[in-house]
């Protein structure tokens, strides 16, 4: 991953232009493929026009939003690249010594797939016959000497901004938990990331929460109700339109695990195009609420060309791969949207989600 390092940490700061603009950020999860997220970011931080003040995560977006905060509290828009950065090459550090690998000939032409590998289908099998507390009796998690070693959550839960949200699920309600403010915490992270499959539940004042993906991914109300700027940006790495109809069980799974897991968003978005119109056509008197202005990255084409099971590879190369492509649309969405931000809803909402 060494050109992913460099682009972080060498890549020159571009000359501010014109005003900065002020966006709040969504970030889905999605295991591994949370790398695309991380190039996307890096190149929209890569822009000092660009200023966040607020991001809400899931899962591996959690992770993401996470490194994005600590970053921009410590050394600005090159400080939340470099932590994003760190937390990506640490990931990948530490798979090193999983047997979970794709295939070292399929690798040289950019094939990932790991859904054949034996360990992989070995743990698939085990998890669907044995909980995580006959098989991980432990609670151990891969990434929490990661989080214990990159995040100060004293100095993340005292920040205002840039502002902090963490999503999980309450495992006795079904409810949307939130994490922000005091209550970050290294298990919070760890929550928002927690597949019931693999992880016991996450033990919180008494609570315990899974990952938050099945009820937000990702959360976009407290970017709304918590921050003062308009514009929202989501970034999707589930994809939303696939034409292909699945017919073996592998992909009938694949297919079903987007639907559910865009299937808060959709409503969300449904929910803000609604109110919308409301506003527009002047049912709700103008200044009553905020008129958002909502934008998306996401590259269904993208998505379509990896299997879904690769979210479980933390290979340092196609953590790269993953990277390099997030940073072209990154970059692209920057070209084609920037005058927007401020002005209008780029998100093809219609289209997409009504």
């Amino acid at each position: 991953m060494e050109k992913s390092k460099k682009t972080a940490k060498e890549s020159p700061q571009k000359e501010v232009k014109g005003a900065k603009k002020r966006i709040n950020v969504a970030l889905q999860g999605g295991g591994s493929h949370g790398a695309y997220t991380w190039g996307v970011l890096d190149a929209l931080l890569e822009d000092e026009r660009i200023d966040i003040e607020g991001v809400a995560g899931t899962s591996a977006g959690g992770m993401n939003a996470t490194a994005t905060a600590m970053g921009l509290l410590k050394n600005g828009n090159q400080g939340a690249r470099e932590y994003l950065s760190q937390l990506w090459h640490k990931i990948g550090e530490s798979s090193k010594t999983s047997p979970i690998k794709p295939n070292p000939i399929k690798k040289l032409v950019k094939d990932f797939d790991i859904s054949s590998n034996p360990m992989f289908m070995m743990m698939q099998y085990m998890s669907s016959i044995l909980s995580p507390y006959q098989l991980n009796p432990t609670n151990a998690h891969p990434l929490q000497k990661v989080v214990r070693e990159l995040f100060d959550f004293g100095a993340l839960a005292r920040s205002k901004d840039p502002k902090l949200f963490l999503c999980a699920t309450h495992v006795a309600t079904g409810k949307l938990k939130i994490f922000s403010g005091e209550e970050l915490s290294e298990e919070a992270v760890l929550a928002s990331a927690c597949v019931p499959t693999l992880f016991q539940a996450r033990e919180i004042d008494g609570e315990f929460y899974w990952d938050g993906g099945f009820i937000g991914n990702p959360p976009i109300y407290p970017l709304i109700y918590n921050c003062e700027s308009p514009d929202i940006l989501v970034i999707q790495i589930r994809r939303v339109h696939d034409p292909k109809m699945p017919y073996t069980s592998h992909e009938i799974a694949n297919r079903l695990g987007e639907i559910t897991q865009n299937a808060c968003l959709t409503r969300e978005m449904r929910s803000i195009h609604f109110i919308t119109q409301l506003i527009d056509n002047g049912t709700i008197p103008a200044g009553k609420l905020k008129r958002l202005h909502m934008h998306m990255i996401r590259d269904d084409a993208f998505f379509g060309s990896i299997d879904r099971a690769s979210g479980f590879c933390a290979d340092p190369d196609f953590l790269d791969y993953l990277f390099q492509a997030g940073r072209r649309m990154g970059r692209e969405w920057l070209r084609e949207n920037f005058d927007k931000i401020g002005k209008e809803t780029t998100a093809e909402i219609e289209h997409d989600f009504i």
